[in-house]
């Protein structure tokens, strides 16, 4: 996997990074296998949202390790950079679980800017099905644009584009605001999501 830190303003975006050719041949087989009839079929409570269509074991075994080094690398540059991470008290390696899923989007879905909540202590999405599709959107910090539609943004979203195997990280932050949407392309859009949270917060 290749990384790398977008040059983006830090003060209207905070730290994000671009990761390359994440998961080996194999990885991606396994992945792809997991999407059921290529529909995405969201339960009742989860509307209006993209859903954790399936959990990615393999990938916990073999990324695990990984993501808790990165998580601890980044956290050292964002303490270099000055910006303060939504999360209460300081992290140990022992006490955070990762986790993989494969998350799905419904076609016609666009998700408001958000910034993602303390539990989350980092969020590492790599795109994976179709070879067309919506990016992430990446907005430019105003604290009146949460919960609102990227339309109604008054500054044009960044993206990392839309690639299969190629995505994004960050730890969640008062400038990590974002959004998705699958509102361009007449299938469903399916991502993997990373995740680290505190193990007595993980679900």
């Amino acid at each position: 996997m290749k990384k790398s830190l977008v040059d983006w303003d830090k003060k209207k975006h905070g730290l994000i990074w671009k990761i390359e050719n994440v998961f080996s041949d194999t990885e991606l087989q396994y992945i792809i296998s997991k999407i059921q009839n290529q529909r995405v079929t969201v339960p009742e409570k989860f509307r209006p949202t993209a859903y954790n269509a399936n959990h990615l074991p393999m990938i916990n075994k073999s990324w695990g390790d990984k993501l808790l080094d990165l998580y601890f690398e980044a956290e050292k540059e964002y303490q270099e950079k000055g910006i303060d991470l939504y999360r209460e008290g300081d992290v140990t390696r022992n006490e955070v679980e990762p986790k993989f899923h494969l998350q799905g989007t419904t076609q016609g879905l666009n998700y408001p800017v958000h910034a993602d909540i303390p539990s989350k202590l980092m969020t590492f999405l790599v795109y994976l099905n179709p070879e067309k599709q919506e990016p992430t959107y990446f907005h430019e910090y105003d604290s009146n644009l949460q919960n609102k539609l990227k339309e109604q943004d008054k500054n044009p979203p960044r993206s990392i584009n839309w690639k299969v195997n190629n995505g994004y990280f960050f730890l969640p932050n008062k400038f990590s605001l974002h959004s998705y949407a699958n509102t361009i392309y007449p299938t469903d859009r399916y991502v993997v999501l990373g995740q680290l949270r505190r193990k007595n917060d993980a679900t």
